[in-house]
């Protein structure tokens, strides 16, 4: 036989009493009895979020467990469980697909007797640079798909990211094959997702494209960089003159002023409705062969570890050729504005600081007279100018990044003597050049690109934010996501 035991105070409140009430004790004399407790509440003063909040990923969500019912809620994706101290979010896939979204998760405990108490927290939802990345190699090149994997592990690329695409030249492609080719790569970059922002090609891809662009000056079709094109995504094969760069801030060499860099997703934010379509970063990773465009990963790499302990080191040259005192500013895509782009690299270092300038503005470029002969422990060139060629006089440091402005610094870069293809087999960690004749108003502004990498800018982001001219003639070699100076 089972015995049930009810006590005075169960049966009063079965009867409808409630605590608080006034109610009989066993002799018939009347007692108030004690209120429940409710502190157990208080323990509700904190969201414990455990995991990576990536779109897609799973948090956890928990709070110190008591004598309460909890339940959830949150804007989006789904839970394991709505009640309980701890449950599991998985995030939705579909946000952040730009920049970085804030999303809020409410835990609201409840105990009999007692009023509720409710608590939130904002978690930032965003994809990291490397899986905002999509690398791209050639099927057909032994080799290519090698440098690829390489570079995706060093940066923890997963292999989905990676595209492989075909063309029947691995320097340059007719423009009547461009359309296709572009097709394979958009389709493996539209897989991935719309949260990709960097494109990077790596050896074994072509770099350029003929008979696509006309040329600035003549109107006839021209060779262009296929990397300038490819920023374009898409519409990349419907371009068919040079455009303003739509991701270009504004800058003023002279004075010394720039307007501040943005981020490649708050430029798509911005811009994306506006022109119906995606743009991309896109800097590749290369040199002479399969094993100098892994060493170059490798070099990056060493250059990260350094620039995340604030240990990058060198000397600053920079090589102008317009005389002293310094031309007047000249218009836009001049000589004297060319050289005023030089100039503004001295400028940018010597206000900062950081590291030794060297600066010449004699007609001879650094290795012959009498500009300095010799240029150790090079961080940092700006310099101009002589055709197809590279004075072998650097020795460059970890992380060294430098641009010659001739009309054919990166013609080839991978063999001969075009600037930017020895300065890639001397040891520099990313250069940057012409791949045809560019005129001056198809070079970046060099003074702007170094402030925006000194401001905290990735290679990528300086790359195209001080750049003036787009679909043109520019090709930059290096990894995109390098960032100099990540405490900036």
């Amino acid at each position: 036989m089972r015995v049930r035991t009810i006590t005075l105070l169960s049966l009063w409140s079965a009867c409808g009493g409630s605590s608080g009430d006034v109610m009989p004790d066993a002799a018939g004399t009347e007692v108030t009895p004690d209120a429940p407790s409710c502190t157990g509440l208080a323990k509700l003063d904190a969201i414990s979020v455990d995991g990576e909040p990536i779109p897609g990923r799973d948090l956890t969500l928990s709070v110190a467990d008591g004598e309460y019912a909890v339940t959830w809620s949150v804007p989006s994706g789904t839970l394991s469980s709505k009640a309980g101290a701890s449950v599991t979010w998985t995030l939705p896939g579909d946000v952040a697909v730009h920049v970085a979204e804030t999303l809020s998760v409410t835990a609201e405990a409840s105990a009999p007797g007692c009023d509720g108490a409710s608590i939130s927290t904002d978690v930032t939802v965003n994809w990291p640079d490397h899986l905002r990345t999509a690398v791209i190699y050639d099927t057909a090149v032994t080799g290519s798909q090698d440098v690829a994997e390489h570079y995706a592990d060093f940066r923890d690329i997963p292999a989905a990211n990676l595209c492989g695409a075909t063309a029947t030249n691995t320097t340059t492609i007719a423009m009547a094959e461009f359309a296709g080719w572009l097709a394979q790569v958009t389709a493996c970059v539209d897989a991935v997702g719309e949260h990709i922002q960097y494109l990077v090609p790596v050896w074994g891809v072509p770099y350029k494209v003929s008979g696509q662009v006309d040329d600035l000056v003549n109107g006839t079709p021209t060779t262009v960089s296929l990397d300038a094109l490819l920023v374009f995504g898409h519409r990349g094969d419907d371009v068919f003159s040079v455009i303003n760069n739509p991701l270009y801030q504004g800058g003023d060499s002279p004075s010394g002023t720039y307007l501040p860099w943005v981020a490649i997703g708050q430029h798509r934010s911005e811009i994306g409705s506006l022109f119906l379509d995606r743009y991309y970063l896109v800097t590749r990773i290369d040199g002479a062969d399969a094993t100098s465009a892994m060493d170059l990963v490798d070099r990056t790499a060493a250059a990260d570890d350094q620039a995340r302990m604030g240990m990058l080191d060198g000397t600053v040259y920079v090589d102008g050729n317009r005389g002293l005192p310094h031309p007047s500013e000249g218009g836009f895509g001049g000589y004297e504005w060319g050289e005023w782009n030089i100039i503004g690299v001295e400028n940018v270092f010597t206000g900062l600081g950081w590291y030794d300038v060297v600066a010449d503005y004699d007609g001879a470029e650094f290795g012959t007279p009498p500009a300095p002969l010799a240029c150790p422990d090079a961080l940092y060139y700006a310099g101009w100018y002589s055709l197809s060629n590279y004075n072998d006089v650097f020795t460059w440091n970890i992380g060294a990044i430098g641009g010659h402005l001739d009309s054919c610094s990166a013609c080839n870069i991978r063999s001969g003597g075009d600037w930017s293809a020895v300065a890639l087999q001397r040891g520099i960690t990313a250069t940057f050049g012409a791949v045809n004749e560019p005129y001056v108003a198809g070079m970046p502004e060099y003074d702007q690109f170094f402030k925006y990498l000194t401001d905290g800018a990735s290679y990528g982001e300086a790359a195209y934010n001080s750049t003036v001219l787009g679909a043109w003639m520019m090709v930059w070699v290096g990894d995109p996501l390098y960032r100099p100076y990540p405490a900036k």
